[in-house]
Order: C-alpha cells, then structure tokens, then sequence
C-alpha cells in the first residue's frame, strides 16, 4: 500500500502540459503555471482550457484519464471496483485540498521562465497512518487465535484495504498543513514554440503538496 500512494501521488501530473505561443498569444507564465496546477490537482478547468486550445470537455477528460491511470496500481491488491471508486474519490478530495500560491514569473535568457510557487503541504494524512493500520490489524488478528476459521486471504485483503481507506478518510475530512515551502517550476519553450513545464520540477512540486510521513521511505 505505500507503494501504491507514493505512486498515486507522484504521477498525478504526469502528463505533459504544454501550451503553443500561437494560442496563448503573449505568453503569460505564471498564468499557465497556474492554470496547468487547477486544471491536473484542483480539478478546475476553465482557465487550463483557454491556455492550451481546448474543450472543457477535453480539460476534463485529461483530468479524468490521469485520475483513471494513476488508480490503475490498486489492482495489484486485488481491491474491488467498488473500493478502488472509493479511493479515487478519497485521491481526488485530497488533492483538492493541496494548497499552492503561484508568484511572478522572471523570464531568462534562453526563452524560458522561472516561476515561484509557494506550496502549504498536507502534514496529517501519511503522518502515523501505518502504526495506527498495524495496531487495528493486529487486533483484527487476535479475533482468530481461538477461532475454529481463520480468514481467507481474500478477507484479510478486503479487511486492510477498507481499514486503510477509513482511516484515510478520517484524516482527509479533517485536513491539517505544514509551513510554507518556497519552490521554482521552469517553463521552457521547444522548437515549436510550445511551452512546458519542466517534469524534474513538476514532481518536486507535486511531492511537496502532501507530506508522506510514513510513506516517505
């Protein structure tokens, strides 16, 4: 399970975000820095539409294919189509709480732009979630020591994944943050004069959004 939300977390940008100079008219950095950050985390697609030449609809069913790609790691614990619902919508809520500021962009020399973004991590999520998920676990255990059945594999599986997910679920209804973090994004241009942010930087930033705890090893 560490795995799985180190990798939820890590890709939800995955995507390239780029945006044509033709289409955006005079580039505005920080605007589309912005806009790329509400259209792939906050879900808020209007402004990212605009940049890039698209459809709502189209904003939307990026969003919705990346959401879809990064859940597909949950089938490998054999969670149910119910359950993985379930932790999508938890994923989506949470990564609709992040908060970020984006500041004025500086344009450099070679034609690309340097953007601070101010990130609030998500300290209570991660923070203590694998001791808490081992001590019910283990109560859930001392259930059979006596017992004539013990549970199936598919049973314990079934019990750990909704036990994480309502666990989750408690943290996430009630979010906590962090100390303001001073970050930097570049966004370059390519041959084509179509711009995009850097993915090193894309991941720093979406790393820093919520705090792992226990998953950061």
């Amino acid at each position: 399970m560490k795995r799985v939300w180190k990798t939820l977390l890590t890709s939800a940008l995955a995507a390239v975000l780029v945006c044509t100079l033709t289409a955006c008219g005079s580039f505005d950095a920080s605007g589309y820095v912005k806009a790329a950050l509400d259209s792939n985390i906050h879900g808020e697609f209007e402004e990212y539409a605009e940049f890039v030449d698209i459809s709502l609809e189209e904003a939307e069913q990026d969003y919705n294919d990346n959401l879809d790609s990064s859940m597909q790691s949950m089938a490998s614990f054999g969670m149910s189509e119910e359950m993985t619902a379930k932790y999508r919508t938890l994923f989506a809520d949470l990564m609709k709480k992040t908060k970020y500021e984006v500041g004025e962009a500086t344009k450099n020399d070679d034609g690309s732009y340097t953007v601070p973004v101010t990130v609030t991590p998500i300290t209570n999520v991660f923070d203590g979630l694998m001791d808490e998920a081992e001590k019910e676990l283990m109560e859930y255990a001392l259930q059979f020591v006596t017992a004539d059945e013990a549970p199936t594999d598919d049973e314990i599986t079934a019990y750990t994944v909704e036990l994480l997910y309502n666990l989750l679920s408690e943290r996430v209804s009630d979010i906590q943050y962090g100390d303001p973090q001073q970050m930097e994004v570049t966004v370059s241009p390519d041959e084509n004069k179509a711009y995009s942010i850097s993915a090193d930087d894309m991941e720093s930033l979406t790393n820093a959004l919520v705090d792992m705890g226990d998953l950061a090893n």
